[in-house]
C-alpha cells in the first residue's frame, strides 16, 4: 500500500509538472531594509500585489522586510528597490526589473504583468514622528498604534489606520476603518466605490461634513447640525456640521457602503 501512495504521489507530481501547475513558494531571503530616518521625514512603501503591515518601531530606526510568494521561477522578475529621496525613502517593488533600470517610477513601462505570478507582502516597522505612505493595487494596508501621519491606499483591498497623528485612506474595492487622534488638519477626502467607512475621531471633533451614498447610510455618534438633506431616487446626499466646523471639512463618499463617525 505504501508503495502505490509513493507512486500516485510521484505520478500527481509529474502530471503537475507537465502541465504547468503554479505551486506557491515563499521567497527565502527576504529584502531587508533598515535606516534612520528624522522627524517628518517619509517612508514610503509602493507595492503592486501583496499586503503592506506597518506597525510603531520599538526605538529610532526603521525597517523593513519585503517577502516574495507566488510562482519561484518568477522571483527574479520582480525587484524590490530602496530609493531616497530628498524627504525620506522609497521602497517599491518594480516587475520586469529589465525594463525599469532605475527607481521607482514604473510610468515609463507596461507595470504590473499578469504572467508574473509573484506578490510581495511588506512588513514595516515605524519609528515614532515619521510619517508613512503605504500604496498598493491588490492588497490590504495596515498601519496599527503608530505615532506619525499615515497615509494609505489601495484599488483591491481593505485600509486600516490607528494613529496618534493624522491619517487619509482610499480604496475602491475595500473598507476602510480609519482611527486618528491628531485634528490639525483642513480637509480632508475618504472615498470608496464598494466597501464601509468607518472614522474614529476625538471627543473634541468638530468639522463640516460632506455625506454621499449611493446604497449606503450615515451613522455618528456626534450631533450633525444639518444643512441639507437630499434623497434621490438614487442615493443621498447630506451636509451638517458637528461642534459649529472648527474651521474644517470632512468628506466621506462610498457608492455602496454604510458610513460611521465614531466618538473616542
Amino acid at each position: 500500500m505504501l508503495g502505490k501512495v509513493m507512486r500516485y504521489g510521484m505520478a500527481t507530481a509529474a502530471l503537475a509538472a507537465l502541465c504547468g501547475t503554479a505551486v506557491s513558494a515563499q521567497q527565502e531571503n527576504p529584502f531587508r531594509w533598515s535606516g534612520t530616518l528624522g522627524q517628518g521625514q517619509t517612508l514610503e512603501v509602493r507595492g503592486i500585489s501583496g499586503d503592506i503591515h506597518a506597525e510603531l518601531a520599538s526605538g529610532n530606526t526603521a525597517e523593513v522586510v519585503a517577502e516574495k510568494h507566488g510562482r519561484s521561477r518568477d522571483f527574479d522578475r520582480v525587484e524590490v528597490r530602496m530609493v531616497k529621496e530628498n524627504n525620506g525613502v522609497t521602497i517599491c517593488a518594480v516587475y520586469r526589473p529589465d525594463e525599469n533600470p532605475e527607481g521607482c517610477d514604473m510610468r515609463g513601462s507596461h507595470g504590473h504583468d499578469d504572467n508574473i505570478r509573484v506578490s510581495v507582502d511588506y512588513t514595516v516597522k515605524l519609528p515614532a514622528g515619521v510619517d508613512f505612505v503605504g500604496k498598493t493595487v491588490s492588497g490590504d494596508v495596515d498601519a496599527r498604534d503608530v505615532r506619525s501621519d499615515v497615509s494609505g491606499s489601495t484599488v483591491s483591498g481593505d485600509v486600516t489606520i490607528s494613529t496618534t497623528g493624522k491619517a487619509w485612506g482610499s480604496t475602491v474595492s475595500g473598507d476602510l476603518d480609519v482611527e486618528m487622534g491628531s485634528l490639525d488638519w483642513k480637509d480632508l477626502s475618504f472615498k470608496t466605490v464598494s466597501g464601509d467607512i468607518t472614522l474614529r475621531l476625538p471627543s473634541t471633533f468638530a468639522a463640516a461634513v460632506d455625506f454621499e451614498s449611493v446604497s449606503g447610510d450615515f451613522d455618528s455618534d456626534f450631533d450633525v447640525t444639518l444643512t441639507r438633506r437630499d434623497h434621490r431616487w438614487v442615493g443621498s446626499h447630506i451636509r451638517g456640521t458637528i461642534g459649529g466646523g472648527g474651521g474644517r471639512t470632512l468628506e466621506v463618499k462610498t457608492v455602496s457602503g454604510d458610513v460611521r463617525i465614531v466618538k473616542m
